[in-house]
C-alpha cells in the first residue's frame, strides 16, 4: 500500500535497545522487564505492572485471577476485537452482551442494569477505539451490585486523569502493544496494571506457569501459563514509552486534520461530531450512511493504493463459538455496517491525510 492502515514507529533507539539485550546474553526474566514494569506503572499511576506477551494473555490471566468460572456471567460489549470475550470463554464464563451507544460506540451504560442477574460476577469493559467508557454511571452500577471490573485498555494507552478515565474503574486494567497500537513492544506484548497487591502477586505467578514467588521459585503452586514477555520486547517498549506522549500528541493532530477536512462532507459522521470526550487515538474512523457507501469509499481508496478497513468490529456474537450466547444488539449491527477505519500512524504526514480525504470527498460528491 502507498499509504498503509498502520505503521509501527521504529527508531535507532529501539534498534540499539534490542541489540543491547542480544549482546547481554540475557533474553528472558531479566532487568529490562523489571524496569519496563516499573516505568509503565509510574506512567499510568499504578502501584504494580505485570508484563505479558499480549493483551489477550493479560485479560485471560485476570479472568483466572479474579476467580471467574463456569456458571458465572460477566457483562461485556459485542463491539470489540474478539480477544476480549475470548478471555471469558477460556475459563468457561458466560459473556452477557450489552448493546453499544451510537455516539461513543462503547457499551451503553443505560442498558447494563437490565442484564444483571444473581449470576453476574462482574464486567469486562472495553475502551473501544481509545475512548473511555462512561465512568460515572458504570461506577454506580459497580458499587450498587458489588461487581468486579476488568478494563480492556488495549486501544487506550494514555495518562489517566479526570478527563481520561482509563484504569480508574477496575480491579485491574490491561494494555496491548501489538504493532498497530500507539505503543508497541516489537509486534506483540501487553501489560496488566493494578493497585491490589494480591491481584499483582497472583498475576505474576500465573504468567509464569504458576510458580512460587518465594525463594524456592521452582516450586509451582497454582496452574499457570507461559505468558511471559521477552527482554527484547521490554527493551523495545521502554524506548517507546519515553516518547509516548509525543506520539499521542501527533496522532491527535492527525485526527484533527482528518476532522477539519471531513466534518462538513455530506454522508459522513466523524468521531469529532459524535463526541468531544478525550480519547487516545488508536485509529481514525468515519461512519458512512450505509454499507453500499462504505464499500464505494473502501474500493476507491484501495484503487489508489490506500489501505482502510471495514473490520472494526464484526459483532462478536456472530462468530461460531458464540452461537449459544444470543444476539439482538441492534446498534452494534448497524455500526458495523457503516464504519470505516482510515490510515493513522505516528509518521503520517498532513499531505497523506489530505490525499485520503480528497478521495473520500470525490466518491461522495
Amino acid at each position: 500500500m502507498r499509504i498503509p492502515l498502520y505503521k509501527p514507529y521504529i527508531s535507532n533507539n529501539e534498534v540499539s535497545a534490542v541489540s543491547r539485550v542480544f549482546k547481554s546474553g540475557k533474553l528472558s526474566r531479566g532487568v529490562e522487564i523489571e524496569l519496563f514494569e516499573k516505568e509503565f506503572a509510574n506512567y499510568v499511576g499504578k502501584k504494580y505492572a505485570i508484563a505479558v506477551n499480549s493483551g489477550t494473555s493479560g485479560l485471560h490471566i485476570l479472568v483466572r485471577t479474579l476467580g471467574w468460572k463456569k456458571g458465572d456471567e460477566v457483562i461485556t460489549t459485542p463491539f470489540s476485537y474478539v480477544a476480549s470475550a475470548n478471555a471469558l470463554l477460556f475459563e468457561g464464563v458466560t459473556p452477557i452482551f450489552v448493546d453499544i451507544d451510537s455516539q461513543t460506540l462503547n457499551i451503553d451504560a443505560n442498558k447494563i442494569e437490565e442484564k444483571i442477574t444473581s449470576k453476574t460476577k462482574g464486567m469486562l469493559l472495553v475502551h473501544i477505539l481509545g475512548l473511555p467508557v462512561n465512568y460515572q454511571e458504570i461506577k454506580q452500577l459497580k458499587d450498587k451490585y458489588n461487581l468486579q471490573v476488568i478494563e480492556d485498555a488495549c486501544e487506550a494507552i494514555g495518562k489517566p486523569n479526570d478527563n481520561f478515565t482509563v484504569a480508574k474503574l477496575g480491579e485491574a486494567t490491561v494494555y496491548g502493544f501489538h504493532e498497530n497500537k500507539q505503543l508497541t513492544t516489537g509486534g506483540e506484548g501487553g501489560m496488566i496494571v493494578t493497585d491490589d497487591p494480591i491481584i499483582a502477586q497472583k498475576c505474576l505467578a500465573i504468567r509464569d506457569q504458576g510458580r512460587s514467588l518465594k525463594k524456592d521459585w521452582m516450586k509451582y503452586v497454582i496452574l499457570g501459563f507461559n505468558f511471559r514477555m521477552t527482554e527484547m520486547q521490554a527493551a523495545f517498549g521502554r524506548e517507546q514509552l519515553k516518547i509516548i506522549d509525543k506520539m499521542l500528541t501527533r496522532r491527535e493532530e492527525i485526527a484533527q486534520e482528518y476532522s477539519n477536512l471531513l466534518n462538513n462532507v455530506r454522508g459522513i459522521a466523524t468521531p469529532d461530531q459524535m463526541t468531544k470526550d478525550k480519547r487516545s487515538w488508536f485509529v481514525y474512523f468515519i461512519l458512512l450512511e450505509n454499507n453500499e457507501a462504505r464499500d464505494r469509499v473502501y474500493k476507491a481508496l484501495l484503487g489508489n493504493g490506500i489501505a482502510s478497513s471495514t473490520n472494526y468490529f464484526p459483532p462478536i456474537y456472530n462468530f461460531p463459538m458464540y452461537a449459544d450466547y444470543g444476539k439482538g444488539c441492534e446498534i452494534t449491527d448497524k455500526i458495523f455496517e457503516r464504519i470505516l477505519a482510515l490510515p493513522m500512524f505516528y509518521e503520517m504526514t498532513n499531505d497523506e491525510v489530505e490525499q485520503v480525504s480528497k478521495i473520500i470527498k470525490d466518491v461522495l460528491k
